[in-house]
């Protein structure tokens, strides 16, 4: 996947951020783990969460359509924070365990605006070979 380009030439792999890590790297595949990472940008958007309220907030945005696992939600954020597109920090003490704070840096705003130039693509390709699946299904000629 991260040699393709995109119908107007651009190449996947530099994405907005201009690092050889691709948007898209985690896009493939049918399943919802493919759509934690944008859906997680999308909820920090909203402002600074710890992971569970991150959790909560993804399935409300998404009208209860995306359930993201607790897991690989902490292992998207842990990985963006290294790689500079989110900070945390410790919660102050209260009742109950301490809470980590996730924020958008502004390379993660970048990286969110990437995401949505990658899943138009995506949904316009999606439609391209629905498109053509649905006439080659309907020219098929039945067997008997």
């Amino acid at each position: 996947m991260n040699d393709e380009t995109y119908h107007d030439g651009r190449h996947h792999g530099a994405c907005v951020h201009g690092t050889a890590r691709p948007c898209c790297r985690h896009a493939g595949g049918a399943g919802q783990g493919a759509l934690v990472e944008p859906a997680a940008l999308a909820a920090l958007l909203g402002g600074a969460a710890h992971g569970y309220d991150l959790r909560r907030a993804i399935g409300e945005l998404t009208n209860g359509q995306l359930d993201v696992d607790p897991g690989g939600l902490y292992r998207v954020l842990r990985r963006l924070e290294t790689e500079g597109f989110v900070v945390s920090e410790w919660a102050g003490s209260g009742p109950g365990p301490q809470r980590r704070n996730y924020e958008l840096s502004e390379e993660g705003r970048d990286l969110a605006e990437g995401w949505v130039v990658h899943l138009r693509e995506r949904e316009r390709l999606s439609g391209l070979l629905a498109d053509v699946l649905t006439e080659a299904l309907a020219k098929e000629a039945p067997t008997e």
